[in-house]
């Protein structure tokens, strides 16, 4: 049983563990395979596979009305856009079908760089100085850089019309923000609005790629446009955000204008040729009959077919879901906890913070500090899975390990269309997933016995992985940010103290953790550590970008 009061403040031991780590593990590592003998047996995510595959179609989004069907009016109001957008593709291959290099591009490139870096410096003198009569000084001279910068920076993304989205330039945060509000409509007016919306996205969310449907510049394009946009906003130095952005934004432009023009027409030809098929689809899809692979549809067998589909793929998950539910609710509390816990480490964070497992150790305690927060803790009866669970409100509610992990809406890997859901019924028993999970679990049993009752966050979100840069810290607006820590305290720091000494690294930012002490982030060379106010001791640096954690305030 949870040893806790529904909303009582976790402040000392999670879990009381009178068993040996090497013992636990041992004892979870024998469940989970028959667990997994059980629920994963041979075909089952073949089975998820084939039926994710006939879910997705061909990929084309089909806008459908409350009751099933088509939504006309939302689907003649973009193959408009859809010609519109071919159109514009066109001409961007036919724009690089004239050039015989980027290099004047290449160039404009090298000498913002130069600028940007300048820019850096103004930070690290600022840091640095003493006197505040100085620091004014920097203050301004780095303030109308800046806006030259910006200035210079706007009219070169201007320039690179083939590497912009469709529709340049895109507020991915507007976009992101409208459709939060209505994609939960089931009324018509909001349904339709939702479709609209999401269609758009499809539309200019987009990008080019190889023939053979790789590397896509889609990301690119999207962090250029939030680049742009937030060429906008003033300060007096280049903020951490904007300069990771840029960063990443610059390195892959430059790899692309490396390439010859001919790569970058072959690869705005197969985006053409995407979207003409597209025109093709939606155009058949309005007319009433649809033509695939040599067969025909009517638009309304189409509509049941992917109606079947969905229901079929949905009905899957949640019936695996429901009887992972049901098994792990039969066991301990500690094994109940050791399975959600490695679950959610396995598919929120996999290896990403190597070994240190910082990352890892702040999901769990998340995930334990939402185990008494009565909004993560139970199961609605208006939630998908809860019929499925065919368990009456008080039993759900004596399982707040399970219900944390299958809240609808906490964890995307838990919804259907999400390919990780598989690794719910059937985890990874590969050598590396083998590996992970003993780590995983030694961190679980670490925080359950001594959990970090300072650390009270109950969200987070990767910037860094979220399409144009979206920031939820603005959307999130209950929540306060956690703020930033460094990493481990690197052991053998004299030769980065030594570059330090010597000045020879680059000042990235500075900030205040929640006691109070000032860190610097230096970039030696290609490495990225965290120092304190005076270059004493030296920490590994934890990329705020991959991870930003948020708390309610008190």
């Amino acid at each position: 049983m949870n040893v806790f009061a529904e909303g009582e403040k976790i402040s000392s031991q999670v879990l009381s563990i009178n068993i040996s780590e090497k013992k636990a593990l041992d004892l979870y590592l024998k469940k989970l395979n028959s667990f997994s003998k059980l629920h994963c047996k041979g075909g089952v995510e073949h089975e998820f596979w084939k039926k994710f595959k006939n879910f997705r179609g061909n990929g084309n989004f089909i806008p459908l009305l409350p009751d099933g069907k088509l939504d006309k009016l939302t689907v003649n109001k973009f193959i408009p856009e859809l010609e519109s957008k071919k159109k514009w593709i066109d001409s961007q291959r036919k724009i690089v079908s004239k050039r015989k290099n980027f290099k004047p591009e290449y160039a404009k490139l090298i000498k913002l760089e130069k600028t940007f870096n300048e820019l850096l410096t103004y930070k690290k003198k600022f840091f640095q100085s003493k006197s505040d009569k100085e620091k004014s000084v920097i203050r301004n001279n780095s303030k109308y850089k800046l806006i030259t910068f910006r200035s210079n920076l706007k009219s070169y993304l201007e320039s690179l019309s083939f590497l912009q989205s469709y529709k340049f330039p895109v507020d991915h945060f507007d976009l992101r923000v409208n459709y939060d509000k209505h994609k939960g409509s089931e009324d018509i007016e909001g349904k339709r609005k939702s479709n609209e919306i999401y269609f758009f996205r499809k539309i200019v969310q987009d990008g080019a790629q190889n023939v053979n449907h790789k590397k896509s510049d889609r990301f690119l394009r999207a962090t250029i446009d939030s680049i742009y946009l937030n060429l906008n906003l003033k300060s007096d130095f280049i903020s951490e955000d904007f300069r990771y952005d840029l960063n990443s934004a610059l390195r892959s432009i430059k790899r692309h204008l490396k390439n010859k023009p001919r790569r970058q027409y072959v690869r705005l030809g197969e985006w053409s040729e995407r979207i003409e098929r597209a025109l093709k689809f939606y155009k058949m899809l309005r007319d009433g009959k649809v033509e695939d692979k040599g067969h025909a549809f009517s638009t309304d067998n189409l509509l049941q077919s992917r109606s079947k589909s969905r229901y079929i793929l949905k009905d899957f998950v949640l019936r695996k879901e429901a009887d992972v539910y049901r098994y792990w609710m039969e066991q301990s509390t500690m094994l109940q906890a050791l399975y959600v816990i490695d679950t959610i480490l396995f598919n929120e964070v996999g290896g990403l913070d190597g070994r240190d497992a910082l990352e890892r150790r702040d999901v769990t305690q998340v995930v334990i500090n939402r185990l008494t927060d009565p909004e993560y803790n139970n199961i609605d009866e208006d939630e998908s899975i809860f019929n499925y669970l065919k368990l009456t409100s008080e039993q759900v509610k004596k399982n707040p390990w399970l219900n944390v992990m299958f809240k609808e809406g906490e964890f995307s890997f838990t919804y259907y269309f999400i390919p990780g859901n598989s690794k719910i019924y059937c985890p990874d028993m590969t050598r590396h997933g083998k590996f992970l999970r003993r780590e995983n679990i030694s961190i679980a049993l670490s925080l359950l016995q001594k959990p970090e009752v300072k650390f009270r966050a109950l969200r987070y979100f990767s910037r860094a992985s979220m399409l144009g840069r979206v920031n939820m810290a603005k959307i999130w607006s209950n929540f306060t940010p956690v703020p930033e820590r460094p990493g481990l305290l690197v052991k053998r720091s004299n030769y980065i103290r030594s570059l330090y000494k010597k000045g020879r690294y680059e000042f990235l930012y500075d900030f205040k953790t929640l006691e109070g002490e000032t860190f610097q982030v230096l970039k030696f060379k290609k490495n990225t550590y965290v120092t304190d106010k005076d270059g004493v001791h030296f920490y590994k640096y934890r990329n705020r970008h991959y991870f930003r954690y948020f708390e309610h305030p008190l």
